[in-house]
């Protein structure tokens, strides 16, 4: 009941929040910010729509995602929305089919919950407790409004109830375990050679005459690719900013003054009690006095609650019913809500649709505001951003049609006021600068542009950038000087004389082996350093890392085969297995087995998710535009 009563509240928050939302971005056209902008949906999920503007907004975190982990040096093509837009539009989908199963078993998140889960937050805590001031900036920041930041909150714990119920019901029998035992406890002899950086190539083979006669030998492995040296036009967003006066910074701030004000926030508890179908009215009024009595006497609230509030969502956390900004509850509530005047006060009686309430204060948190001084120099970076697209956009449009039959790229430059540049040589797969982008080097290879030599259309680039090129010299593919491929070719013909040194002592060795001579026989007549590690494990050896991985990845029982690897900073090595004894759980210690259990159960937990996933998605009817 009480939960049909707070989605009776929330067609006056909903238009609340969008008027914000609109209001806060006046400035840059209403057209972007209406879900579903171009009317039509991306796609369809069981019926649900996703909207363009959501899938707009997922390949926007990506992007902030990408360059937070990534910084400032993230290869620009990354952040590419063709790039992001399918792995977008596919964790909407699942979120959106999650979600749809999550509303069909009646999972729900509490606003006790859902309060917990944003105070807890560390972003949002100054000196370990929570801040309305740090709540507000980092929302802001990050494109949220508190309204719908609570919403996606309420959804990720239910999506968490969702996936702890299927992942939970997984369980690991005993021959998984000792499978997987029998893996990991798996103990292995090993010997290996040592073979010195620096053994298997002469001082002598990499002289420069040596360089010299495999350039003259291998010509083709050095030919340039073709390249082209082009002049373009660059429009950014930075050539078109102006300085925003100060009486069209202040008209905004008046206009979007309340999205800074954060509201009185107050966090409360009730008990409710409903009329029962059968019960009269003088039973009804019996217990409510009875809980009235009861407070009367100081008894504590939450156990009242515990034990007589019909709400069971809430009773069980002691009537907890989360914060409130004084639009969350019926009027009734509110009004009873704003009468308490301090943490611990208990209302009388209150009557709404949905039964009779006492209402506990627990704590209030004082709203906020800013002044224009706090704000200006945000809004007014805001204001000339959106005035610099602007201008960009109407030049770029202006360049389109300047350049598609002009003959050359000065009389358009001259009309939008930008200069013609010159690149350096680049070729189709490499270029650096603005030529790094990929999309410039394809229409600069274009057929029009490169064979029939007319102007390039203009190209959209990261970083809202915008370019038009014309070829203006083509180099054809020819052999690179020896002094650019000298280093090159050092460092191939190194690494083959290493790979033929290689292959050739373990060749004799292994023919030794097979002879009947022993490891240490060989590294005597190899002049070389060996070792040996008895029963090692895959977690616990001292062994080298890619010795240890070769080791165990070479088939029991064939001793004679060796196996060479590269170690870093120490050269190479040829390893010999000479035996394997099997694990089980007997072998484990109690904490290795408990280990491996969790770790299996992990796994499986997973996997479980994964396949439960797939069979919703399977299910499902998903139309994707």
């Amino acid at each position: 009941m009480l939960q049909s009563m707070r989605q009776g509240a929330q067609s006056t928050t909903a238009k609340i929040i969008i008027g914000l939302i609109v209001l806060s971005f006046a400035a840059f056209g209403l057209e972007t910010l209406l879900p579903g902008g171009a009317g039509s949906s991306v796609a369809e999920v069981n019926g649900e729509e996703i909207s363009p503007f959501a899938l707009q907004e997922a390949v926007t975190q990506q992007k902030r995602q990408l360059v937070s982990i990534l910084g400032e040096d993230i290869d620009p093509a990354m952040l590419d929305d063709d790039r992001l837009q399918p792995r977008a539009l596919e964790s909407l989908i699942q979120r959106a089919l999650l979600l749809q199963k999550a509303a069909e078993l009646g999972l729900v998140a509490s606003d006790a919950q859902i309060g917990k889960s944003i105070t807890s937050i560390e972003a949002f805590q100054l000196n370990g407790n929570f801040s309305p001031e740090a709540y507000k900036s980092v929302l802001a920041n990050a494109g949220y409004t508190p309204e719908k930041f609570r919403r996606l909150q309420a959804e990720d714990i239910v999506l968490t109830q969702l996936q702890t119920a299927v992942s939970e019901s997984e369980f690991v029998t005993q021959r998984e375990l000792s499978a997987m035992a029998n893996l990991v406890g798996e103990e292995r002899d090993v010997r290996y050679l040592v073979i010195p950086e620096g053994r298997l190539v002469a001082s002598d083979a990499l002289s420069g005459d040596a360089l010299r006669a495999y350039y003259d030998a291998h010509q083709s492995d050095f030919l340039k690719p073709e390249q082209v040296t082009v002049d373009y036009i660059l429009l950014a967003p930075e050539d078109f900013r102006v300085e925003a006066d100060e009486e069209t910074v202040r008209q905004q701030f008046e206009s979007v003054r309340d999205e800074y004000t954060v509201s009185t926030q107050s966090r409360v508890s009730h008990i409710l009690l409903i009329p029962a179908d059968e019960e009269s009215d003088s039973d009804f009024a019996r217990r409510v006095a009875e809980v009235s009595e009861r407070l009367n006497l100081n008894e504590e609230f939450s156990d009242i609650a515990r034990e007589l509030s019909d709400d069971i969502g809430s009773a069980s956390q002691g009537g907890a019913l989360g914060f409130t900004d004084g639009t969350a509850f019926p009027e009734e509530m509110e009004a009873a809500i704003t009468g308490l005047q301090s943490p611990g006060q208990v209302s009388t009686a209150v009557v709404t649709d949905a039964g009779t309430h006492f209402i506990r204060l627990e704590e209030r948190i004082d709203g906020d505001s800013v002044s224009y001084e706090d704000v200006k120099d945000e809004l007014r970076s805001s204001i000339e951003s959106a005035e610099a697209e602007r201008s960009l956009l109407l030049a770029v449009e202006e360049l389109r049609d300047l350049v598609f039959n002009a003959p050359d790229l000065a009389g358009p430059a001259a009309a939008v006021g930008a200069k013609v540049e010159r690149s350096e040589a680049f070729s189709r797969e490499l270029g650096r600068g603005l030529f790094a982008e990929a999309a410039l080097r394809d229409v600069a290879f274009s057929p029009e542009v490169f064979e029939d030599g007319i102007n390039s259309e203009v190209v959209e680039l990261s970083g809202k950038r915008f370019a038009v090129l014309r070829i203006t010299e083509i180099t054809p593919s020819q052999v690179a000087p020896f002094d650019e491929v000298e280093s090159e070719i050092a460092e191939g013909l190194s690494a083959e004389l290493e790979s033929d040194g290689l292959r050739a002592m373990q060749l004799q060795a292994e023919q030794e082996l097979a002879g009947g001579g022993t490891f240490e026989d060989i590294a005597k007549t190899l002049d070389l350093e060996w070792r040996v590690e008895l029963a090692t494990t895959r977690l616990a050896s001292q062994l080298p890392r890619p010795v240890l991985e070769a080791a165990f990845a070479m088939p029991a029982g064939d001793t004679a085969r060796l196996r060479a690897v590269a170690v870093p900073g120490a050269g190479h090595a040829l390893i010999q297995l000479a035996r394997v004894t099997p694990g089980s759980v007997a072998s484990l210690t109690t904490a290795e087995a408990e280990t491996l259990m969790s770790r299996r159960s992990s796994e499986q937990q997973r996997l479980s998710f994964g396949e439960y996933l797939k069979y919703q998605r399977e299910t499902a009817e998903i139309i994707v535009r």
